[in-house]
């Protein structure tokens, strides 16, 4: 009995933990990065809106990331997001540590939650 209690308590703490209020473009954005981590391209593009799917492909996607690691080291922890409003558009910024540097991906979403942008760049 006490074993199921436990695991009743470990269970309501980890959905209370992934409500904690996280936006719908920080949503897309961790499944994105997460599934580009697996290599799982065509699952990366899942939350992309039409124009995003017509301009970045799987394929494409696919070679981009791929390149990175070559570029500048094994891939490390992600820092936590940082998030800001333009317009009607989200922003989420995730810091990302490559060996030694670190690179920002940003995310930028639709008030749908659907990405409408998404870019690599220098750590700001």
């Amino acid at each position: 009995m006490k074993l199921f209690g436990l695991a009743v308590c470990l269970s309501l703490s980890a959905f209370m933990g992934a409500a904690h209020g996280e936006t719908p473009c920080e949503t897309a954005s961790t499944r994105l990065l997460d599934a580009l981590d697996r290599g799982d391209y065509a699952g990366a593009t899942v939350d992309f809106d039409t124009t995003m799917k017509a301009k970045l492909s799987a394929d494409t996607l696919s070679q981009v990331w791929q390149a990175i690691p070559p570029q500048f080291g094994e891939r490390g922890a992600r820092e936590p997001v940082q998030t800001t409003q333009l317009g009607e558009h989200s922003v989420v910024l995730t810091p990302l540590h490559y060996g030694q540097q670190m690179i920002d991906a940003q995310v930028t979403c639709a008030a749908d939650g659907k990405i409408t942008g998404f870019f690599i760049k220098p750590h700001h």
